[in-house]
């Protein structure tokens, strides 16, 4: 079920009815728009990965996902990774603890996109994922976090 791949590539719109459990490395979910482009989530050791709308409904969409550092991972078809979720009861419990997980996390997203300030963002994401700061480059969290990179770094110096 699961196909071991080693990356450092992109991973388009088009190609996203797989999930990706990362086992090293990091990737970021983004979107470009007339603006430039935006990371919405980040995927690295022992989390999982995929494009949610493409996942969930079958259709492209315009998340793309990017290795930010060389990946390892392990790559399962939608179809695969349902079948093996729905095998057994724990995994059904599990599977529901993830997407309970993610709803709350998507929530707090949302949440700290409402604060104005750039330090108010910056604390209330490390707070939550001190891991992130050591997982992924610095000119990505600033993407994700709505600040330039020059903001981050004298937010991260302070």
């Amino acid at each position: 079920m699961w196909t071991y791949i080693t990356t450092f590539v992109a991973i388009f719109a088009t190609d996203l009815l797989y999930v990706y459990f990362v086992k090293s490395g990091a990737l970021r979910a983004y979107i470009i728009t007339d603006s430039g482009d935006f990371t919405l989530r980040f995927g690295y050791s022992g989390s999982i990965i995929t494009s949610l709308p493409s996942f969930f409904n079958g259709k492209p969409s315009e998340l793309s996902i990017e290795a930010i550092r060389k990946c390892n991972l392990l790559q399962a078809k939608k179809s695969d990774f349902e079948r093996f979720i729905q095998s057994s009861e724990k995994r059904l419990l599990a599977y529901q603890k993830v997407i309970q997980d993610l709803i709350s996390d998507l929530l707090e997203r949302e949440i700290d996109l409402m604060y104005q300030s750039p330090q108010e963002r910056f604390n209330r994401v490390h707070s939550r994922s001190p891991q992130l700061f050591q997982e992924v480059p610095h000119k990505y969290i600033a993407s994700y976090l709505r600040m330039s990179p020059e903001t981050l770094s004298r937010i991260l110096k302070s």
